[in-house]
């Protein structure tokens, strides 16, 4: 797959020549692997029976093979590897859906192949290209799960979930073949009681930008700004309206990097709506301690997860924790992670270039104010958007934690509260 996914790129013949040499050099490596494992299992197959009739004194033709004892000591002996094999287990993906993300999710030149003609397969529907969509975005923790969830729920959106996984970019294509009606919920590994299932959707997006980007934002410790062209903002007008379920419903995304290529994405659509949360600064920075700490345990007992994250573009916190890069330099917070120093510098960098961009072109919503008031912010999108809402289930939240910044840096703690208050002044303001 590699190999096919390499023939397919349409970059310069001699970048692409090396890249094949490369994933053939892959492919003949494996095969001799492959070929000197058959040969090792076949050689200590064999190794005891000749053993045997060494010390046995019987020639190797005369045993018998036919015997109880024979196939008795071949399966005990087959057996033995997996007994001392120690499997890290892998919540919710067999070995054959790990495999199969890995062959769709690993080559982005398959991935663009498959959108390319995955309108084909939106059969009764005419595509119709929309400006106007909705992103949920701000800094990790800041509560843009729960606010896209309550305006999904809430209004005639459409949007990406888990079941579109793992065909990202080709999400009719896939419901031919896989389209579950209805899914068991159950609590995110975030540990905070947000429930989820295979209908349930979330920040999948981003990884239409990883194939089209061909991952040149993503450097070894940063996530670097950028600019989208006309080409690839088209590709992703058309590739909203492919997930669309009815050509009048709004495409709703969270998508936390979209401050990256946030201007780029404004100077060619004055039309989309963009919603930043930001929370209290100590509150956010402990939230995203907690998650770090979490994750990186969760990574640490299970590979799959990181990799399932570096697949989406999701390096908010964990072992592949990645900082936003806004001049493209490395950043050097000069605190260790697992402190909330570290935490505050990384909220500080975030919403301190925020308040660089056009405030008049985007909505700036506290996270409290939602928690305290959902109907009121939902009454005010309501009107933003232009939609009609059903907010009978909508209910307030709690959240009184108290956070102890006794050991923090206190100039850290000072120029987070200068942005802090100047964010609230930007903000929507409710009665």
């Amino acid at each position: 797959m590699a190999l096919s996914n390499e023939v397919l790129s349409k970059e310069d013949e001699r970048i692409k020549q090396k890249k094949l040499i490369v994933a053939l050099k892959r492919i003949l490596i494996s095969l001799g692997k492959t070929v000197g494992a058959l040969i090792v299992i076949v050689g200590l197959t064999i190794l005891p029976l000749f053993l045997y009739g060494y010390f046995s004194e019987i020639s190797f033709e005369s045993l018998d093979f036919s015997s109880f004892w024979f196939f008795a000591s071949l399966s005990i002996g087959s057996i033995i590897p997996f007994v001392f094999k120690k499997n890290k287990k892998v919540e919710n993906y067999s070995e054959a859906s790990m495999l199969l993300h890995k062959l769709i999710l690993n080559n982005y030149n398959l991935s663009k192949l498959l959108f390319s003609f995955d309108s084909k397969f939106k059969s009764g529907e005419k595509m119709v290209d929309k400006s106007e969509f909705v992103i949920v975005t701000g800094l990790a923790r800041a509560g843009t799960t729960s606010l896209t969830d309550q305006l999904f729920k809430a209004g005639k959106f459409s949007s990406l979930d888990y079941s579109n996984m793992p065909f990202l970019l080709a999400p009719n294509l896939w419901k031919k073949l896989y389209n579950p009606k209805k899914a068991k919920l159950k609590e995110r590994k975030h540990g905070d009681k947000m429930m989820f299932g295979l209908n349930t959707i979330e920040a999948l997006e981003e990884y239409f930008f990883k194939a089209h980007l061909n991952d040149s934002f993503i450097g070894e410790s940063i996530l670097t700004k950028h600019d989208i062209d006309e080409e690839i903002y088209n590709k992703y007008i058309a590739y909203q309206s492919l997930i669309r379920s009815e050509n009048s419903y709004t495409y709703l995304s969270k998508n936390n990097n979209l401050i990256l290529r946030y201007p780029s994405l404004r100077s060619l659509n004055k039309d989309f709506k963009a919603i930043f949360l930001f929370r209290k600064p100590e509150e956010h920075a402990h939230s995203l301690l907690n998650q770090h700490l979490r994750f990186s345990e969760f990574q640490h007992d299970d590979d799959f997860i990181e990799t399932y994250m570096n697949w989406l573009g999701h390096h908010e916190f964990g072992e592949n924790q990645k900082v936003f890069s806004f001049d493209n330099e490395p950043k050097d917070f000069s605190y260790d992670k697992n402190s909330l120093d570290y935490w505050l510098s990384v909220w500080l960098n975030y919403y301190d270039h925020l308040l660089t961009l056009d405030d008049s072109e985007f909505l700036l919503i506290e996270y409290q104010d939602y928690l305290s008031n959902p109907k009121e912010v939902l009454l005010y999108l309501e009107n933003e958007l232009s939609a009609d809402f059903d907010l009978s289930n909508v209910q307030p939240f709690k959240n009184n934690k108290a956070i102890d910044t006794t050991n923090c840096d206190k100039a850290v703690l000072k120029s987070v509260a200068v942005v802090y208050e100047e964010l609230k002044k930007r903000k929507v303001q409710f009665k």
